[in-house]
């Protein structure tokens, strides 16, 4: 009869807890710490579950630190106390009542009651919840003690007084009110199942005893609850339109000049100045110059108005030879471009560096792998590594950057660099630094016309350098708004000219034309700031939802109070 009504009793508490559970939004709390006290009642040495009201009270507490890794699931660690009273057996042959304690520690699992049967129509709430409920379950092990010397714990079973360690299980339920944002205070409610091999009366036909725990105490939150919407959130306001958009009318070039920027590395007979097409790499060299100057002269109308050529020479040999060389070699490389092109000398531009210090001193200065190709190493990130500079270069770095920093003579200069640490570090310098250092870099300049809108629509695939922005805003308009043709042109303008305020306005109206916002963001991030920018700013948020607007006039307007996201 007692454990129906006790049942009945505890569902209808269930019950007006889990009513409190659908408030607020889903929260997964961070480390916190409890500290709760209270009191037992100890099923111990075979008391019939049917007396329970009778057994003896006593106390016990425990401090505990949890946390929860997900709004749902948690774990949970606890030390405790509990001072134990028991009657003694066998069929309460007695009302007298003995006592022992024990310490214990428990590992439990949690389970947020409250997030999960929060309603998902809540979404997110302003505030944490008042309210949590929390089931646990766990495992660990209690070390039982203190039973009395000189008081018959059983006047017809053996008994034993010794102190004893043994498993348990348990399982419950906390509940917990909110102070504040860090301080909470609650009740918990816990059964406990102990081996039933510790000091008293062992019974192999019942090899568990009990206790039942109510305790209250307070929670301390290490930091602020953790707050996740249960299901996407759902906006009742968003935009479902798309209004009219601000595209800027670009401004023209007047005159549409490029360039095209390169680094040749040729090989070269060891003192020779002549370019030999099919010696060592220089078959590959060739064909990347040429593929630049077929770049550039792709359209037969285009005017290359400049080429200069900077030419550099290694550290090694004499000064006056390695200037001859530079010299020759930037030279010799105008004279391939010039008949291969039939370019006029005006157009050339010529200069040279004896030896480059500067590269060498920056690769040795950076300490780490560069790029190169073949044996000659670049700065160009597409290229593959070096071989990782070895220990005797790295331990002889601030020697050698103390060399090339001095104000030696050139030739002098590279002759104390032959001797730091023995000539390792020059050897290997040597073989796989050096190389990169014979080179000429290229710049290329020329002139491109203006393009007819059906020309640009082939050329925003092929060439789109050579349009303008007013060009590819010309392409933009020849298609349907929001098309494919539309979106392509303008995104692809900004993508060329990714510094350009109108191009990137431009290419967020087109993002916001197939929805796709936060492409839209980033092309604003990239505007400027202007009344143009800031609407479509204000367009995109009515379209996600976000904020208090209406439409005037087919434009949208927002209030000043807006909702945060």
């Amino acid at each position: 009869m007692y454990s129906k009504r006790a049942g009945r009793y505890a569902l209808v508490v269930l019950s007006g807890l889990l009513g409190c559970v659908a408030v607020g939004a889903q929260e997964r709390d961070s480390v916190y710490f409890q500290f709760f006290a209270g009191i037992n009642k100890s099923a111990n040495e075979h008391l019939p579950w049917s007396e329970f009201s009778t057994y003896p009270w006593s106390f016990g507490g425990f401090v505990g630190v949890g946390k929860e890794w997900t709004p749902l699931w948690g774990g949970r660690l606890t030390f405790g106390y509990n001072h134990n009273k028991s009657r003694n057996v066998p069929a309460c042959e007695s009302k007298a009542t003995w006592g022992w304690d024990d310490v214990e520690l428990f590992a439990d699992a949690t389970f947020d009651l409250t997030d999960a049967f929060r309603s998902k129509k809540q979404g997110e709430a302003a505030d944490p919840s008042s309210f949590n409920l929390k089931a646990f379950a766990g495992v660990g092990s209690l070390a039982t003690f203190s039973y009395p010397k000189d008081f018959p714990l059983s006047y017809t079973d053996p008994y034993s007084a010794d102190n004893k360690v043994c498993l348990g299980v348990r399982a419950g339920l906390t509940a917990r009110w909110r102070l504040s944002d860090y301080w909470h205070w609650g009740m918990e409610l816990s059964h406990t199942m102990v081996q039933d091999k510790f000091n008293g009366v062992v019974d192999k036909k019942a090899p568990f005893d009990g206790r039942t725990n109510l305790s209250v105490g307070l929670t301390y939150l290490l930091f602020r609850p953790k707050r996740k919407p249960k299901g996407p959130i759902v906006y009742a306001n968003r935009l479902k339109v798309i209004p009219r958009l601000p595209l800027r009318l670009p401004e023209p070039e007047t005159v549409k000049k490029r360039q095209i920027v390169g680094r040749a590395f040729l090989d070269f007979p060891v003192n020779e100045t002549i370019i030999y097409p099919s010696y060592r790499k220089n078959p590959e060299e060739l064909a990347s110059i040429r593929a630049s100057m077929d770049s550039a002269l792709f359209d037969k109308s285009i005017r290359i108005t400049s080429i200069s050529l900077h030419g550099y020479a290694s550290p090694e040999s004499p000064y006056s030879n390695n200037t001859r060389l530079a010299k020759g070699r930037t030279a010799a490389l105008a004279d391939y471009l010039r008949e291969n092109y039939e370019l006029p000398d005006t157009v050339f531009q010529t200069d040279f560096t004896p030896e480059d210090w500067d590269n060498l001193r920056a690769f040795v200065a950076a300490g780490n792998r560069r790029k190169v190709k073949g044996d000659g190493w670049y700065d160009n990130p597409a290229f593959t590594e070096t071989p990782e500079i070895p220990k005797e270069v790295r331990d002889h770095r601030d020697e050698l950057l103390a060399v090339m920093d001095s104000d030696l003579e050139p030739d002098a200069k590279e002759e104390k660099l032959k001797r730091v640490g023995g000539g390792a570090p020059y050897r290997w310098l040597h073989r796989h630094v050096y190389p990169g250092l014979r080179h000429t870099d290229y710049i290329i300049e020329y002139v491109v016309k203006e393009y007819p809108v059906r020309d640009a629509k082939r050329l925003i695939y092929t060439h789109p350098e050579a349009l303008s922005v007013e060009e590819f805003y010309r392409v933009a308009q020849s298609y349907e708004v929001g098309s494919d043709g539309y979106y392509e042109a303008l995104t692809i303008a900004a993508d060329r000219y990714p510094d350009d305020p109108t191009a990137n306005l431009n290419a967020a109206c087109a993002c916001v034309q197939v929805r796709r916002l936060k492409d839209a963001e980033a092309y604003l991030e990239k505007a400027g700031e202007s009344k143009e920018v800031e609407y479509v700013r204000s367009v995109i948020r009515a379209m996600q939802g976000k904020g208090s607007w209406r439409m005037e006039h087919g434009k949208v307007v927002e209030s000043y109070e807006k909702q945060e996201p």
